[in-house]
Formats: C-alpha cells, sequence, structure tokens
C-alpha cells in the first residue's frame, strides 16, 4: 500500500507538472541528446589518445649516402694534368716544352721570344712536360680540351710526342703539322738555342710564321 501512495503520488505532481507547461504554453520536451553525446565524446577521447600512444612511430625516410667522389671509388683516380701549366689556359698560343718553365735561363729565353712577339708571358700558355714523360692521350686530350689556335712545340721530345714522328726536329720544323685540327709549328728548345746561337734565326724565322697565322704583325 506505501508503495500504491507513493507511485500516485509521483504521478500526480507529474500530472501537475505537465498541466503547468501546458498552461504556459510549452507542448514538448527537448531530449537530453547533448549531454549524452558529450559524455559520450569523453568517454572516446581517452581511447583514441591510448592508441595513438600504443601506435607505432611513422618509419623514418631511409638516408641514402651520396656516391662517392671519383677519386674515393675502389679503383678509380681523379684524372691528374699531364704536365705543368702556365700562363693563360684560354690564350691562343700554347708552348710544349720538357724543363721547368719559364724559370732559369732557358725559360728567361723563351720569355724574350714571347715578348719579342708581342705577347707577355701572361697571354700565352706554357705546358712544361715532366722528366720521366707523359701519356701522349692525355696531353693531346688536354690541348684538345683548350683548343688553342696554334701550338708550338720546342725541342726534339715535345714534338716527336706530339707528332708521332721519329724525323729529326730540322726536318719538321719550319712549317705546319696538323695536331687533331690545330696547327703546330715544332721549332728548337730554348736550351738548344743556348748552347748553339745559330739556332735562334731558325726559331724566330719559325715565330714569325705563327705571330702570322695569329693575325700578329712581323
Amino acid at each position: 500500500m506505501v508503495e500504491m501512495d507513493e507511485r500516485e503520488t509521483v504521478l500526480g505532481s507529474l500530472k501537475g507538472y505537465l498541466a503547468e507547461l501546458l498552461e504556459s504554453g510549452v507542448d514538448e520536451l527537448p531530449l537530453t541528446a547533448q549531454p549524452v553525446a558529450a559524455e559520450r565524446a569523453r568517454s572516446v577521447a581517452p581511447r583514441s589518445q591510448e592508441a595513438r600512444a600504443e601506435a607505432p612511430p611513422p618509419p623514418r625516410p631511409e638516408t641514402v649516402p651520396a656516391p662517392p667522389a671519383p677519386e674515393e671509388r675502389e679503383g678509380v683516380t681523379a684524372p691528374e694534368e699531364p704536365c705543368r701549366i702556365e700562363g693563360d689556359p684560354q690564350a691562343r698560343l700554347l708552348f710544349v716544352m720538357h724543363g721547368s718553365g719559364f724559370s732559369g735561363e732557358a725559360g728567361g729565353l723563351l720569355e724574350k721570344i714571347v715578348a719579342a712577339m708581342g705577347f707577355s708571358k701572361e697571354e700565352v700558355c706554357l705546358f712544361s712536360l715532366p722528366p720521366g714523360g707523359v701519356s701522349r692521350a692525355a696531353l693531346a686530350g688536354r690541348i684538345a680540351s683548350l683548343a688553342p689556335e696554334v701550338v708550338v712545340s720546342m725541342g726534339e721530345e715535345a714534338t716527336s710526342l706530339l707528332l708521332q714522328s721519329e724525323a729529326p726536329l730540322q726536318r719538321l720544323r719550319g712549317r705546319f703539322h696538323d695536331l687533331a685540327g690545330i696547327p703546330l709549328m715544332p721549332t728548337h728548345h730554348p736550351e738548344a738555342m743556348l748552347e748553339n746561337q745559330g739556332l735562334k734565326r731558325d726559331a724566330w724565322n719559325d715565330m714569325q710564321k705563327v705571330m702570322g697565322r695569329l693575325g700578329k704583325g712581323r
């Protein structure tokens, strides 16, 4: 009996509450979806954070090492200059000879010859070949890469190497030869001219032909 009385009391209170709502113009009650949705979001958020914490980190991109430089590769060495270079590598006129370049007495004589031709030693290029010899292919390739207008080979050794000829220098000098499309003039080595002063006239005649090829006044 007590439970029935309480139920009737509750129902009576509810009916009274509904009657008051109707009198105030409220004919329907809103559903409480927002608190439920909020509660659901709060329950999902911790699980999402936990899932992110448990998930493994994305793989790091593999670092590919840079290829080694040519000189570092096994069995490969960097190309070396076949000779010592003095002056301007982009010069129109290139001299090739064995020796110590523009230094010493022979080098001083060569510098005077170059000056008499209307150049300074900085305006021409000089290849000084090493005493132990040099590969003709390497030397010819280096000359071709610079592409001078005229090459002058000074002395028997440099001339024989470039022309691949065993003919004596006296037979080869005084006229132009073809070096892969570049005119080459053989002449005497400065050391030979110091030993035999008479060779200077021959060498100067050769240089005058070179000057003519380069458009220099005689």
